[in-house]
């Protein structure tokens, strides 16, 4: 049986602004389980963005509390790593040294790096533009040096934050099969993800389950389990039932 991985119990985050206190989000609970893919939908202001970085343990809750492992999560939590939307790679540094980049961080052991570099470039298929430069790289390569450089810290769970947005459509497609089968793959560390989106039909096709967030105060309006078998086809009428299910909960 998959053991609670993450639970979030009545959280609740508020910043201060110059026209005063602003409530993001408010009194959310969820459970995330070992091997579960799950996915954030939720309007503009909702405070995905905001509730990824809680489990990354960047920002802390303003009351509630955020567990690990049953445990209560204070700080940075180093079982977690991040793919961003943007691909945040630095451009003086090759795609070999941006991949090393995490776990230069974890390990002073040079050769354990470079083999893990090595093997995750080929994990995402980057063979051959190991010595080559962001500036270089097309979007979709981009990401992929940034889902290798998540993954070679080889945490216990993945997090995404709209990690297909900025691509093309083909591209896009490409790389999110990549990701199940790195997530299906029970031999890799990572198998529990989080992502966060605004593409419905992606969030459908990727998830287990979806937990769509109201507007500011972001607040849980609806879980939804997609019982579907994978691969996912959008023209099944099932699949198509399961957005408009989606929607009605964002309304």
């Amino acid at each position: 049986m998959s053991k609670n991985l993450l639970e979030f119990k009545n959280v609740s985050r508020r910043f201060l602004l110059p026209q005063g206190e602003v409530t993001v989000l408010e009194d959310i609970s969820f459970q995330a389980m070992e091997g579960e893919f799950i996915t954030i939908v939720g309007p503009s202001g909702a405070g995905k963005s905001t509730l990824l970085r809680m489990i990354n343990g960047l920002l802390q809750p303003s009351s509630g509390s955020i567990l690990y492992e049953d445990r209560e999560q204070r700080g940075i939590n180093f079982d977690t790593a991040m793919v961003f939307q943007n691909f945040g790679l630095l451009p003086w540094l090759t795609v070999s040294q941006n991949i090393e980049l995490g776990l230069e961080a974890r390990t002073k052991d040079i050769e354990l790096r470079r083999n893990r570099v090595r093997h995750y470039i080929t994990k995402v298929g980057l063979e051959g533009y190991e010595e080559a430069y962001p500036r270089e790289l097309s979007g979709g390569m981009k990401q992929r040096v940034g889902l290798a450089r998540a993954l070679a810290v080889e945490p216990s769970l993945l997090l995404m934050d709209e990690p297909f947005s900025s691509l093309d459509v083909l591209t896009s497609i490409n790389l999110r099969n990549e990701l199940l089968d790195i997530w299906s793959d029970r031999d890799n560390v990572v198998n529990t993800m989080v992502m966060v989106t605004h593409n419905i039909e992606e969030a459908i096709e990727l998830s287990d389950r979806i937990l769509i967030l109201s507007n500011r105060p972001g607040k849980i309006a609806g879980e939804l389990k997609i019982d579907l078998p994978r691969p996912r086809r959008k023209r099944d009428p099932l699949f198509v039932e399961y957005v408009d299910r989606v929607f009605s909960l964002l309304a």
